[in-house]
């Protein structure tokens, strides 16, 4: 990966309008304007600055970074892995980005290894870590997975991402939608902070969302260490936090006295994400069949595609003649049919659940059967614009390392304006997920043989 190269550090709002106030030239458009009581320009001006940057590469050229492991083997499934983690290298003090989320992953460690030690070990292995230099460009992670690529995505059934768990009142979640409903259920146990109601009942209450919907949830880009298990290997993959007016993001006053006056006075928050981390990790890695929702999984995948149809339609690409078929008919034939054969495997699961004991070897091709779902929608060249990328389903946005971009094989050729390659990545995907509904339909065939 590439590793930065221009020195960068935030710096307080009155050191900052010192410097913009005297900036001159062209007026910065609106969407540049910022909170400061004058006008944003974008230069020259009549302001000089100095600025004096002390390094040790002189001393220290190369660095070593550390990631840190805690593993319980599991006692029935102790090949497939769940593992959850948290970035541990800060920009400053580092007490919400991610002091919070280091603490959420080792109070889940501490919960689940009490329960180990009063002789109730999971069924598959917990992978506890902590990753250096993420604030390097996802560096730790990323190393880990490239690493032990072969194992994790072989066996590896989720990672949970812990990055800023805790800086205020307010539940947010994202992930793959696979994992969305599993998320919704421990939130449902437990407890808010606030002792109004649990952390789901809250979400819902803040998100003030109808009776009928779900609390919106985040598609994962990119801008932390979940990209190197999700966008690389296509690892379905969940992260939460409890978030709020902020402010002090990347900086010095991302500290101790800044979180228990204003972040999580009482670390209240910091306690539910831990208990949320910790049931999580129990939830999958006690599963006899992996808990997978692949049925909300295509009904999210069918949400994107109306906005492909109308890029083609605006941009009038095979637009001549009579009424034309939906650019993306293929494509969503593809994902009823994954659907369908969705609820077909939940049926049968269900059944088996709720009858006698299911064999072990019975569950073992299942799970394998599911765990090639997700892996069927990656590519292994990778997106054309940037091989690394494996993921056809979610990747960073190229422009914007924080923005997600859904489907984006697809979207990157509109962009690139070329109509033809746009209708080769959606045969393309579409291949792909008729590939996932057949891994569903194993997974099917192997349950009902119980």
């Amino acid at each position: 990966m590439e590793i930065p190269r221009i020195p960068v550090v935030p710096i307080s709002y009155g050191n900052a309008a010192e410097l913009l106030k005297f900036v001159r030239g062209k007026e910065a458009p609106p969407g540049w304007q910022g909170g400061l009581a004058f006008r944003y320009h974008v230069g020259p001006g009549a302001a000089r600055a100095r600025v004096m940057v002390r390094d040790d590469r002189a001393s220290r050229p190369l660095k070593p970074i550390y990631d840190t492991f805690g593993v319980i083997r599991g006692t029935e499934f102790p090949e497939e892995l769940v593992v959850i983690g948290s970035h541990r290298d800060a920009w400053g003090p580092g007490t919400a980005d991610n002091v919070s989320g280091t603490v959420s992953v080792l109070e889940a460690a501490r919960a689940v290894a009490e329960q180990v030690k009063a002789g109730m070990r999971p069924k598959r292995t917990i992978v506890f870590a902590t990753w250096d230099a993420e604030e390097w460009g996802l560096i730790g992670a990323v190393e880990f997975v490239e690493d032990d690529s072969l194992r994790l995505a072989r066996s590896a059934v989720a990672y949970f991402n812990q990055d800023v768990a805790a800086q205020g009142p307010r539940f947010n979640a994202g992930g793959s939608p696979s994992l969305r409903a599993i998320l919704r259920d421990v939130g449902r146990v437990v407890p808010d902070p606030n002792g109004r109601g649990s952390v789901y009942a809250e979400w819902r209450r803040a998100a003030a969302v109808a009776d009928t919907a779900q609390p919106a949830m985040g598609d994962p880009g990119g801008g932390s260490d979940f990209a190197a298990f999700y966008n690389h290997l296509g690892i379905p993959i969940a992260e939460w936090g409890f978030g709020g007016a902020g402010g002090v993001y990347h900086s010095q006053y991302d500290d101790y006295a800044w979180m228990s006056r204003f972040g999580d006075p009482g670390f209240g928050y910091h306690a539910a994400a831990g208990r949320v981390a910790a049931a999580m990790v129990l939830r999958v890695a006690n599963a006899d069949v992996l808990p997978y929702d692949y049925v909300e999984y295509a009904r999210t995948m069918r949400s994107y595609l109306p906005a492909i149809d109308r890029a083609f339609s605006q941009r009038r690409w095979g637009s001549s003649g009579a009424a034309q078929t939906a650019p993306t008919a293929a494509l969503r034939a593809a994902i009823d049919r994954m659907e369908e054969a969705a609820r077909g495997f939940a049926t049968e699961r269900d059944a088996a659940l709720a009858g006698t004991t299911v064999p072990k070897t019975t569950l073992e091709r299942t799970n394998r059967a599911l765990l090639r779902v997700e892996r069927a929608l990656t590519r292994p060249e990778g997106l054309r614009t940037r091989p690394w990328f494996r993921s056809l389903i979610y990747v960073a946005d190229e422009n914007n390392g924080y923005a997600n971009m859904a489907l984006p094989s697809v979207n990157e050729a509109i962009r690139s304006g070329d109509p033809a390659l746009t209708a080769r990545e959606i045969g393309d995907l579409a291949m792909r997920f008729g590939q996932a509904a057949r891994a569903l339909d194993d997974a099917r065939a192997a349950i009902a043989l119980r």
